[in-house]
């Protein structure tokens, strides 16, 4: 499990979007109350829904897409975060 420097490096780098930094805090749980429940409205909503929900949400959206269909998962742990 990675620590809090480590995280904290992956938060604080340039190198990652806003919304991979999101996903990141979203595993290790480090969303507020409401953005965690906007997470779980995002990975239960249907295509039509979460198409509305990235319209108020789009950083939101576009990070679970990259975690959930796309290689996000992958890049970070390849980068040395054990997520």
């Amino acid at each position: 499990m990675a620590n809090h420097a480590t995280i904290g490096r992956f938060l604080n780098s340039p190198d990652w979007t806003e919304s991979e930094k999101w996903i990141i805090k979203w595993q290790f749980r480090l969303l507020s109350d409401f953005q965690t429940a906007l997470a779980g409205a995002i990975a239960r909503a249907d295509e039509n829904n979460l198409e509305r929900l990235r319209r108020g949400f789009p950083i939101q959206v576009d990070g679970f897409l990259q975690w959930n269909t796309r290689d996000l998962g992958r890049r970070l742990r390849e980068a040395g975060l054990d997520i």
